[in-house]
């Protein structure tokens, strides 16, 4: 073989090596470019981190399309035994109802469940997180009355449903405040704001302690930014309700059975209605109504008056519900499925007539 030959061999093998790093280079770029595009697009700073989103696989695929399609039965056997007889699956979150529960309640507390889940309606969780955190632990919310209420947990005694399932609040048919259309179109409060949030709150306090835990595995009381701002609510750290809250405190609830936890997931609940605009004295009459206990209507009111719980909500990058919730989920997918469902039926009535 001649020196040119071998020559040409030499330098064709060293070559071979570098193609392939020049590939895998190429593919790292392209892989740090998504990434890079993804963090810009999520908007998240990084005092939560966007790999957390991108670890979760936040992405339309995993997320099976809600429908509101009444349900007969539950995938729990213990759930099935008489006390409900409706079910809808919200993300995988289900609202559960009585016999005697009117369906456009059931209905109205369903779409409120998914607005507050998914916020933006795109149709996709705004926290994939906060949702696994209720869909793992077979959170429901009833539609019931206080009889449902007895029967239910008296036969759920020894059965699966005792200890596994996950129930923060409910919504009373015959006692609590339904404004079907949303508080801006009735004019009226709706209590579904207050109940639902409850329980979609339990996912953001078990992913995120430290901005919003209360209490550690043993019942202790944690500080996180949540029960700061509650503390600096509600003038001082009360671990039970005092005689007298201070004349500079602005959140003042009374109620002796509401332990410290209990205060500050209803402390809570009032910073995402302010924050949002539900309280707003042009919508309703609920923050006078409530002035006993909080005051602050506006997200104005609320960025001058509480600036921690105001930080909480609108400086740290969560995906926070931005909107009042009025019943009516619409999120682009199940806007197509509805046409395709309503073309098929059109197609299958001309079909009939020919």
């Amino acid at each position: 073989m001649s020196k040119e030959k071998l020559a040409v061999l030499v330098t064709i093998f060293l070559l071979i090596p570098l193609s392939g790093c020049l590939e895998d280079s190429e593919k790292n770029s392209d892989e740090d470019s998504s990434e890079s595009n993804t963090d810009i697009d999520d908007g998240i700073d990084t005092d939560i981190g966007n790999d957390n989103d991108l670890e979760n696989g936040t992405n339309e695929s995993i997320w099976q399309e809600i429908n509101f399609e009444i349900l007969s039965e539950h995938p729990f056997e213990c759930m099935n035994t008489g006390v409900f007889d409706k079910f809808i699956n919200v993300f995988g979150v289900y609202v559960v109802a009585s016999e005697e529960a009117p369906l456009e309640y059931v209905n109205h507390t369903a779409h409120i469940l998914a607005q507050l889940i998914d916020n933006d309606e795109d149709g996709i969780p705004d926290d994939s997180d906060v949702l696994n955190v209720l869909a793992d632990n077979n959170y429901i919310i009833p539609v019931w009355n206080t009889s449902d209420r007895d029967e239910f947990w008296n036969g759920a005694r020894g059965t699966y449903c005792e200890d596994n399932i996950g129930m923060a609040a409910s919504m009373y048919y015959d006692e609590d405040h339904w404004a079907l259309g949303g508080i801006e179109s009735a004019g009226t409060w709706d209590t579904n704001l207050e109940e639902v949030w409850h329980v979609v709150s339990v996912g953001w306090y078990e992913t995120y302690p430290e901005y919003m835990g209360t209490e550690n595995e043993d019942g202790e009381i944690i500080s996180s930014n949540l029960t700061r701002a509650l503390d600096s609510a509600r003038g001082g750290h009360f671990e039970s309700v005092p005689e007298q809250y201070p004349e500079d405190a602005w959140y003042t609830y009374y109620d002796d059975s509401c332990n410290y936890h209990c205060q500050a997931h209803e402390y809570f609940y009032w910073l995402l209605m302010a924050d949002i605009g539900a309280l707003d004295l042009s919508i309703t009459n609920k923050c006078d109504e409530s002035k006993h206990e909080w005051n602050v209507c506006t997200k104005s009111d609320l960025e001058g008056t509480d600036s921690l719980g105001y930080d909480l909500f609108n400086n740290h990058g969560f995906n926070f519900p931005t909107m009042i919730p009025d019943g009516s989920y619409q999120s682009e997918s199940n806007v197509e499925n509805q046409t395709d469902d309503a073309t098929d039926n059109d197609n299958g009535n001309d079909s009939d007539q020919d």
